[in-house]
């Protein structure tokens, strides 16, 4: 009996070693059209996910667990259908035919290298740094960067294949062609056909586990209530708007095994939770959907054993928390060795690496060495982005350690069905720290002010889309796009933690999910989603506060110097112009109120009114949202003010001569005094949006107390 398969060999010293590698990308599907903004799924598919596969055919004796997000699943099924891809879309066109903007594009993310590969291939290096900046290439050299690009990201264990081979001499003597270009567009096609295969044939022989993500990786606690991070930071901003759907949390469950199970013929008896995301009510509901085990970072296990110190024996071992959904298991993987795998090894030499990694698993058993049963270490990271830092993409390394692994006699590789099926699970935990793998909290999902925003979007679209009564049954398509919006990775990005060059693309993607939650069920889309939610970069709008209320004569004219002394303003001339999709109509916004009233006024370019066909909509995002309408803005005209119906809003009046005025109640607006307002400002022609006002984000104030003049206002 092999040692894999004998039921005492936990009993022996030694120590068992648990690899998660997670596989995962978010969806960078457009809802419209469902083509791939960004290219990551097929890029990591030829450089990493068959490799890590392959790997592990060369060295059957090691054992390993993989998880798949089922988003990444889906795009990959897309790429393999001949769906379209922007950047893939780009490499396919001859030069001659690409415009401009679509030749910068090409040239820059064909420049987007990982590091071994410039070391691998110097000539590569030397004309990507050519082609910085405004440099432009001519055909003959676009085609031998698309070439190499192709050929950076493709595993250096696939390279000896012969298209690699053809298409390594032809832009290494530059001379790539077309046809060199259209070869390996197809190879990788042909790779792409053989990931979920290879790990298909992996798992029906044991060497593998196969487990998922949620469906579109979303923050499971917080899909239950958002105000959940606080708990792990008391002191955290939390959104404004009320976040509470833990029916969406078991929904992302169920749709994310049931798309593991169509992937690999049978669904997962394990999760890799969101970025280890866990909470009490998140277990109780991965509990009682099936799912046998999870795994998540060290720093939730301490947190969940107040008062019980750190003592890593009690690190090494599965643990199980009772739920009234049944038991689930938990794996908490060690911090320091994942890291090392993570961050540290790129920069060792292999064996030293690999030696290494032995040595410390070597300890571990030693200091467990008067334990009855075997120490269980789990290790846990991405199996993708590390690779980039490697020498060739990590096959070095990954060959060095699994080498050393298989001849290590005291050190068995096992999955966590396995560990689970031979009664392993001794912990017994009482209660559960809610966090994440990242500082144990969720500081990185929520609680950034643009983070929030984007809660408090998602909010505003689940809340219509429940009043509306659509249901999963009748609007299926509106609810797949909020479950996209709730994937992990749009928050990720919002916010100061993490950079990337593809910001406002992740911004504008994120909210093009929500606008398809409208869309889909026929509701009208709000304004707000026409607005970043990136905090606007230099040469933004100046803003400037309320100071002062202000008590204007809506006559359309400015009745005294200081009738507007005090209202805050947003100088809008010399600004950004993310916010207009024509020429600027507004030349500067001011508002302000009194005790009851809120107070508009804009001043037109030049002077000259927008006209006859033009007309303002207000939308109130907070309080009652609503939409107010003020048509036929022509100087002189009798202005009314309307709500959806057609009929005057309460106590609103607005005038228009030199300038537009317009009051409104705030009892129009459903906002009574220490309440929040949120409002934005259009002018549209027929259904043309022209400008959207103020640039970038909405006006925001809290409505005034008796006690305002007293303490002044503040936002």
């Amino acid at each position: 009996m092999s040692r894999d398969s004998d039921p005492e060999v936990h009993a022996q010293p030694g120590v068992d070693l648990v690899f998660i590698w997670h596989h995962h990308q978010p969806d960078y599907r457009h809802p419209r059209d469902g083509r791939a903004l960004l290219p990551w799924v097929r890029l990591h598919a030829t450089k990493d996910y068959l490799d890590m596969a392959l790997h592990l055919q060369r060295h059957p004796g090691i054992k390993s667990t993989f998880n798949f997000a089922p988003s990444l699943l889906e795009q990959l099924d897309d790429a393999l259908a001949g769906k379209s891809d922007a950047l893939f879309d780009l490499l396919a066109m001859e030069p001659a035919r690409l415009n401009a903007d679509q030749r910068a594009e090409l040239q820059r993310r064909a420049r987007m290298a990982p590091p071994w590969a410039r070391q691998r291939w110097p000539r590569y290096a030397d004309l990507c740094e050519q082609l910085r900046g405004p440099a432009v290439a001519d055909d003959a050299a676009l085609l031998r960067l698309c070439v190499y690009f192709l050929l950076a990201w493709t595993d250096p264990l696939l390279l000896e294949d012969p298209p690699a081979l053809a298409a390594i001499a032809a832009a290494e003597e530059s001379r790539a062609t077309l046809a060199d270009r259209a070869a390996m567009l197809a190879w990788h096609r042909e790779l792409w056909a053989r990931v979920l295969p290879a790990y298909r044939a992996l798992a029906d022989s044991g060497q593998i586990e196969l487990t998922c993500s949620p469906a579109f990786h979303p923050i499971l606690p917080l899909l239950i209530d958002v105000t959940h991070a606080k708990r792990a930071r008391p002191d955290l901003p939390v959104a404004s708007e009320e976040f509470i759907a833990p029916e969406d949390a078991r929904w992302q469950i169920e749709r994310g095994r049931a798309r593991h199970a169509q992937a690999f013929g049978v669904p997962p008896q394990g999760m890799w939770p969101s970025e280890g995301s866990v909470s009490p009510e998140a277990a109780e509901i991965l509990a009682s959907a099936g799912v046998r085990w999870v795994g998540t970072d060290e720093e939730v296990l301490w947190r969940s054993l107040p008062g019980r110190g750190r003592g890593k024996h009690e690190l090494y071992q599965p643990w199980v928390l009772p739920t009234s959904g049944g038991e689930l298991a938990f794996f908490f993987r060690d911090h320091e060795i994942s890291d090392l795998i993570g961050f540290v090894y790129s920069r060792w030499a292999p064996q030293d690496a690999a030696a290494d990694l032995v040595s410390r698993l070597r300890r571990i058993a030693a200091d467990h060495g008067g334990s009855l049963v075997r120490p269980v270490v789990s290790v846990i990271l991405d199996g993708e982005n590390c690779w980039e830092h490697y020498a060739d993409d990590g096959r070095p390394f990954l060959e060095a350690l699994y080498s050393a692994l298989e001849a290590a006699h005291d050190i068995r590789t096992v999955t966590p069905a396995q560990l689970l099926a031979e009664g392993r699970g001794s912990g017994r935990l009482e209660h559960l720290h809610s966090g994440s793998w990242i500082d144990g909290d969720f500081h990185i999902w929520s609680g950034h002010a643009e983070k929030n925003r984007a809660w408090d979007l998602l909010a505003r679209a689940r809340k219509a889309l429940v009043q509306s009564g659509a249901t999963r049954v009748t609007h299926s398509g509106a609810w797949d796009a909020l479950g996209a919006a709730e994937g992990s990775d749009w928050f990720w990005w919002f916010g100061d933690d993490n950079f990337t060059a593809d910001k406002l693309l992740f911004d504008s993607l994120f909210r093009a999910h929500l606008q398809a939650v409208y869309e889909r069920a026929e509701l009208p889309v709000p304004g707000a989603l026409a607005l970043p939610i990136v905090a606007p970069g230099r040469g933004q709008a100046p803003h400037v506060a309320p100071a002062e209320m202000v008590r204007p004569t809506v006559d359309g004219r400015l009745s005294h110097f200081y009738e507007w002394a005090g209202a805050g303003r947003w100088s809008l001339l010399g600004g950004g112009s993310m916010h207009r999709v024509s020429e600027p109509l507004v030349e500067t916004l001011h508002y302000g109120f009194d005790e009851s009233t809120f107070h508009l006024r804009l001043d037109f370019l030049q002077g000259v009114a927008p006209g006859e066909a033009v007309s303002l909509g207000i939308e109130s995002l907070r309080g009652t949202p609503m939409v107010l309408r003020i048509a036929h803005l022509a100087a002189g005209a009798d202005l009314a003010v309307t709500v959806a119906n057609g009929e005057s809003a309460p106590g609103a009046r607005a005038a228009l001569a030199e300038i537009l005025e317009v009051s409104i109640p705030f009892a129009a607006l459903g906002v009574t005094a220490g309440e929040k307002l949120e409002m934005l400002f259009h002018l549209q022609r027929g259904s043309e949006r022209l400008e959207s006002l103020p640039p970038g984000q909405p006006l925001r104030l809290v409505v005034p107390g008796p006690d305002w003049a007293a303490t002044n206002w503040s936002a």
